[in-house]
């Protein structure tokens, strides 16, 4: 043998060993992805008990599950076997209940004023510091959790006539506005879906279109998860009218099962979130551009005008949240002021701006609940002495 067929000898030998090494390395890397999947299913699984609390990492290991797979999770064959969060929100004008009692239709025996507030958890702690504030209130309160305004103006539509409210309260959530592009808390709740649903309302000719959801009751949604076909339908009507709606990210299949998987799809699941919403809310504000973005403005003036009809005193609530600054407000101010709407703006009580004014979780602190109160609660005074001397004039 030559010197040249000895070096191609040698060549070739390295050569296939440098293959057989990595496809070595790649196996053993398989291997090892395999068994951290295991591991962690193991580990960690996550409680198949609707209403059970999972621990933080056995929650940390299951942000990435489908939404379908989330939410066919939390529904029971009862109400009283299916998660809390899936019981939450949903519209429903003949059984609104909160902890299970009706909600008051009048004020109660030997207080003033009944006060409606249709909104999530930011008005409704603004409404309860209201009642601390003022004992002789009585609170109807109707939220979502973390609704948009579409849920809160259909529920306050849908609410008309079913109460004798003083006041009514329209509460918008700066960070809620996204959801203008959705039918349910499901598509943009992606880590922790909301099973409820809302209609997606659209302008045409300046007046309000609305795309009811499928679904909307639990009961239908307990019925549409065991009946394929209508399952279907709804997921058909999310993915042609629900800006959030996304297949990698709904849709269930056998990739749940996998720990790997749902890290991805969680990643994935972030990203997609942010490039929907930035292309709803820029460091500048909201884009005017957008339809549902549009009606907004005419859901705020519907609110106003009709409550005004029923002889009652309309309030818009706007909250601003973390990371949108007084956006929410420079939008509606135009449409508030043509149309002198009352309201009250937190931008100038307890600034988005200022830490200080947040809790951990989002939410405003205690001490910024009670001055956001205060103001609302001067606000509806100077309104109802200004009627009551319209309707009694000084002889």
């Amino acid at each position: 043998m030559n010197l040249h067929n000895l070096s191609i000898f040698s060549f070739k030998s390295t050569q296939g060993k440098g293959i057989r090494d990595s496809v070595k390395t790649s196996l053993w890397f398989l291997f090892f992805l395999v068994l951290f999947d295991i591991a962690v299913n193991f580990l960690f699984p996550y409680p198949t008990n609707p209403r059970a609390r999972p621990g933080q990492l056995n929650l940390y290991f299951d942000y990435g599950r489908s939404i379908e797979g989330k939410i066919r999770r939390q529904i029971g064959a009862t109400d009283e076997s299916t998660a809390s969060l899936a019981l939450a929100g949903w519209l429903d004008s003949d059984n609104w209940a909160e902890n299970h009692q009706d909600q008051p239709i009048r004020p109660d025996s030997g207080e003033d004023l009944l006060i409606a507030t249709y909104g999530m958890s930011f008005s409704n702690h603004v409404s309860r510091a209201m009642e601390k504030i003022n004992p002789q209130i009585t609170l109807r309160l109707i939220a979502g959790p973390g609704a948009p305004p579409n849920h809160s103006f259909a529920a306050y539509r849908l609410d008309r006539g079913h109460h004798e409210a003083d006041v009514v309260i329209l509460g918008v959530l700066a960070s809620s506005v996204k959801g203008l592009s959705a039918l349910s808390g499901m598509t943009w709740g992606i880590e922790v879906p909301a099973a409820f649903t809302f209609p997606n309302y659209r302008l045409e000719k300046g007046e309000l279109k609305d795309i009811e959801p499928k679904i909307q009751s639990i009961e239908q949604l307990r019925a549409a998860v065991n009946e394929r076909d209508k399952w279907r339908a709804f997921v058909e009507q999310l993915r042609d009218h629900d800006r959030f709606f996304n297949s990698f990210l709904f849709e269930q299949n056998l990739t749940d099962h996998s720990a790997i998987v749902r890290m991805v799809r969680r990643a994935w699941g972030q990203k997609h979130l942010a490039s929907i919403t930035n292309e709803i809310h820029t460091p500048e504000g909201f884009n005017e551009e957008l339809v549902e973005i549009q009606a907004l403005r005419v859901m705020v003036e519907e609110f106003a005008e009709t409550a005004k009809q029923d002889g009652k005193l309309p309030i818009v609530l706007i909250l601003n949240d973390r990371g949108y600054d007084d956006h929410l407000f420079k939008y509606l101010q135009p449409t508030l002021e043509e149309n002198s709407i009352p309201f009250v703006s937190t931008h100038t009580i307890a600034p988005a701006t200022d830490l200080k004014n947040f809790l951990g979780d989002g939410h405003f602190t205690k001490s910024a609940n009670q001055l956001i109160a205060q103001e609302v609660l001067d606000l509806i005074a100077q309104h109802l002495q200004a009627r009551e001397r319209s309707e009694n004039p000084v002889k």
